[in-house]
């Protein structure tokens, strides 16, 4: 097998513009594997051999081989530009499936990239497991092409998901289908996490979106093919929503407002100030039924809500008057506040996606606020119109509009 598969490499065409010819714009694609894919009952392996149908740019093979469950390559060997031998620091594990991933992005020696990754089974033990997994991604509304999903395990649950074993990594078709296939049955459970990437990276961006599919995902005797819900991704600057159920009323009457703020990384903490009307998205919410806080900016937020108890529909100060006559007595002057208002902070909304909080208490203390600026009082107006002119002309102008007023040259 290896003097026919070494024969079949010496075979393998090469694509080369002739020098003056046309650019090349073919991308190239690996036409042999060494295990050949699918293979099973495996001996000793330590190398692969693979070849491609053109002259590439000779990179080492951890830029571009990766293998599920992780292998680490001692070195790589290029062979005319056309075929790399790999060789791995240990044989391949004893009784395992082992995937091979080529990933896209690689070039030819013109730099012209294959537009997608490669993943082929391998075995040391006897079979090649059959199950699978499949779903749809869109990206609000339409099909997600050349996106990432990743499959990890749930195991160990004291680290975060991305922190676990990577299980599986596939990539979706021009139709934003997925698949990853040679799955244990019965399997899992899974979490997955799917992005749009750009560049042809295999981690996601920040300005990629993404997100965790909402289910885990097993396989089992019954179910060895799974087809997982679509989801839908969302631009990384979406807005979400915030949903809250009842809760307690306000300490003074008048309805309750809710706006939301990001906290950025250079956020030292809120401090509550008027706000005019019509600079805060305001949300309503009702005591007995709840409501939405929406728009919410993507990233970890605060929510602030209010009693608008002035009816003017702001985040605003009232003087003490209109808090009623308890508040009223406490000074022997008019004090001005912030309208009552509660808040909750660290929120974790996701792009485009619902998420829920719990209402924070109420407290009954007020916030004393600098009064509003007064408006400066109009100038009085003259008694007639024939006065205010004159002040302004510096020359009498005739009671009746009825007689031509002369400019003050003519004679």
């Amino acid at each position: 097998m290896l003097t026919a598969g070494l024969s079949l490499l010496a075979a393998c065409a090469v694509v080369e513009a002739p020098p003056g010819g046309p650019q090349d714009t073919d991308p190239p694609f690996v036409t042999f594997v060494m295990p050949d894919s699918g293979a099973t009952d495996l001996g000793l392996v330590k190398t692969l051999r693979i070849a491609f149908s053109e002259k590439m740019d000779r990179q080492p093979a951890t830029s571009w081989l990766h293998f599920f469950p992780d292998q680490r390559v001692k070195k790589t060997k290029w062979k005319g530009a056309t075929v790399a031998e790999v060789e791995l620091e240990d044989y391949l594990p004893a009784d395992t499936l082992i995937v091979v991933e080529i990933a896209g992005g690689m070039k030819d020696a013109h730099k012209v990239p294959n537009p997608q990754g490669r993943r082929f089974p391998i075995a040391t033990g006897d079979s090649i497991p059959l199950g699978s997994l499949a779903g749809l991604l869109l990206l609000e509304g339409e099909p997600l092409a050349d996106a990432v999903v990743e499959l990890f395990s749930l195991e160990p649950d004291s680290l975060e998901y991305y922190q676990r074993p990577l299980v599986r990594r596939t990539e979706t078709d021009d139709k934003g289908a997925y698949r990853f296939n040679w799955l244990p049955v019965p399997g899992g459970p899974w979490v997955a996490r799917a992005f749009g990437r750009s560049g042809g990276s295999l981690r996601p961006g920040d300005n990629d979106p993404q997100r965790l599919l909402p289910d885990t995902l097993s396989l089992t005797a019954e179910e060895p093919l799974r087809l997982v819900d679509v989801v839908t991704l969302y631009k990384h600057d979406t807005p979400g929503r915030l949903l809250v159920g009842p809760f307690a009323p306000g300490p003074y009457p008048g309805e309750v407002f809710a706006f939301a703020r990001i906290i950025s990384d250079a956020d030292t903490g809120y401090v509550a100030r008027a706000i005019p009307r019509g600079q805060a998205e305001l949300s309503f919410l009702f005591p007995d039924t709840g409501g939405v806080v929406d728009p919410v900016p993507p990233g970890t937020v605060r929510v602030i809500a209010f009693v608008d108890v002035d009816a003017d529909s702001s985040f605003s100060v009232v003087p003490d008057t209109v808090l009623g006559a308890e508040v009223a007595a406490r000074t022997d002057t008019v004090t001005w506040y912030l309208e009552p208002w509660t808040m909750v902070e660290g929120l974790q909304v996701e792009p485009g996606l619902p998420g829920e909080f719990v209402f924070p208490l109420w407290t009954d203390s007020l916030v004393v606020a600098q009064p509003p600026p007064v408006a400066p009082a109009l100038p009085a107006m003259s008694d007639s119109l024939a006065a205010l002119l004159a002040d302004s002309l510096g020359f009498a102008v005739p009671d009746t509009l009825t007689t031509p007023i002369s400019s003050p040259g003519e004679k």
